[in-house]
């Protein structure tokens, strides 16, 4: 590639970033709509459906690697250089940080246990369940704080109950969670008694589910462990394949940029398929349709929630 052709290819690439930075930032005009389903992967791949935070640390990722990957294009001439770099940005911290979403749901349904039990505490010194939804929100565990306070805020505002406890179990997003959201919708809907003894039920239940998850989550640290490992093994070799030059040579042509790229694909594959094995198999909620069941039914006259 000669410089006059590499100097193009590296102006359009900055032009383009500069141009997605900007209209990431300041956005359009255009009316907001779903994206198309030839987008739908370019929207996910943005952080499209995360938290402001979260979206903004996945593009602030994305940019990181394209910039890396631009770099070692230019400084080493080589193109499949550049990618494999993009790509390890990208990569690295997905395949190091396994089992953090795991964590990351033991301790919400841990969360959820505790708040059902505060709940079931103010259920019985007198207050409504509503009501005491309400109050617990002052003291809502960490892991949970932002969700039932949202939830909270939902019923202050008149909205209808049952499809408040909705939205709440879609933002948990846990097939246990449901189990004491469920409970609580069935009381907001027929006024049962001995709400007290369900919550007691839930709680004890969503408190072995978190044992059991623990007990498995260990089982899988050995395995995420060898993960982590050769991820770092993998990234030191590309490294000192790239520094030293008596490495790189075998690599600097066609050939050899191919079957850098072929081998380096081949051990990341190998990678993600240990990070599978060791994920936790996902279980259907049963509760992932109800929003759009209540969405066709006539709202009952919401209760005042006292506080």
């Amino acid at each position: 590639m000669t410089p006059a052709t590499l100097a193009a290819v590296a102006a359009a690439a900055l032009s383009s970033g500069i141009l997605l930075i900007v209209a990431g930032l300041v956005g359009t005009r255009r009316p907001a709509a779903p994206p198309p389903p030839a987008t739908a992967w370019a929207a996910t791949l943005l952080g499209a459906g995360l938290s402001t935070r979260q979206r903004r640390t996945r593009q602030g990722l994305l940019i990181l690697a394209a910039a890396a990957a631009a770099g070692t294009w230019l400084l080493t001439g080589w193109p499949v250089g550049g990618l494999i770099t993009g790509l390890a940005v990208l990569g690295v911290p997905w395949l190091a940080n396994v089992g953090t979403a795991e964590r990351h749901m033991i301790n919400r349904l841990e969360a959820v246990e505790t708040w059902t039990r505060r709940l079931n505490d103010l259920v019985r010194t007198g207050h409504g369940l509503l009501s005491g939804i309400v109050t617990s929100a002052r003291t809502a565990p960490a892991p949970i704080a932002a969700e039932v306070g949202d939830l909270a805020a939902d019923l202050q505002a008149g909205a209808d109950p049952h499809q408040a406890l909705g939205r709440f179990a879609d933002r948990l997003a846990d097939f246990k969670a449901d189990e004491v959201i469920a409970a609580l919708q069935l009381h907001v809907g027929d006024r049962g008694q001995r709400l007290s003894d369900v919550l007691t039920s839930v709680a004890t239940s969503a408190a072995n589910e978190v044992v059991m998850r623990r007990g498995i989550a260990a089982k899988r640290a050995e395995p995420r462990f060898v993960t982590r490992f050769m991820t770092a093994l993998i990234a030191a070799v590309l490294i000192m394949v790239f520094v030293n030059g008596t490495y790189a040579k075998p690599y600097g042509d066609l050939p050899g940029q191919l079957v850098l790229l072929a081998a380096t694909l081949l051990l990341v594959s190998l990678l993600a398929w240990i990070r599978q094995l060791t994920q936790p198999p996902r279980q259907r909620r049963f509760l992932a349709a109800d929003a759009h069941l209540t969405a066709t039914v006539p709202a009952a006259p919401a209760p005042e929630v006292t506080r």
